[in-house]
């Protein structure tokens, strides 16, 4: 034997109706770049890649980015990742490494951030940076749109 049935409440989003998985090839650069990304896997339309690299996304959301990418910084100098959203730094979603040792170091640098679009598209990219020439490879691009 059961009860009464209750209320049926508002049906939650699925957070998961739109995502873009990213990877590229290793590169090497001194200067900040945005990261070649191939390999997109995506759902819905909230979220489109452009084929330079960038992916865009639709006014009035919110985003959850989320990345990782693999480093080999040259003795004394830095390296470093974030995201930016129509070419602004992301606030937050900065990682970056000094390599104080007399070799080559491997590093892995990771983040995320919340994302949110105004009122029109957003442009979205994964930036590298190091301050001598350094090798990135091996990256993770994901954003899932929350709201």
């Amino acid at each position: 034997m059961t009860g009464a049935t209750g209320v049926t409440g508002p049906t939650a989003p699925n957070v998961t109706a739109n995502y873009q998985y990213s990877s590229g090839a290793a590169f090497t650069t001194s200067t900040p770049a945005v990261f070649p990304l191939i390999g997109v896997t995506g759902d819905g339309t909230a979220i489109t890649q452009n084929g330079n690299g960038t992916l865009t996304l639709a006014p009035n959301q919110a985003y959850m980015v989320d990345f990782s990418v693999d480093a080999s910084i040259p003795p004394a100098s830095t390296a470093g990742a974030f995201v930016s959203l129509n070419g602004t730094n992301v606030v937050g979603s900065g990682v970056t490494t000094f390599n104080s040792t007399a070799a080559s170091q491997p590093t892995f640098l990771s983040s995320n951030a919340i994302v949110r679009t105004g009122g029109t598209a957003g442009t979205l990219a994964l930036n590298v940076q190091g301050s001598q020439a350094t090798q990135f490879g091996a990256p993770a691009f994901s954003v899932i749109k929350i709201a």
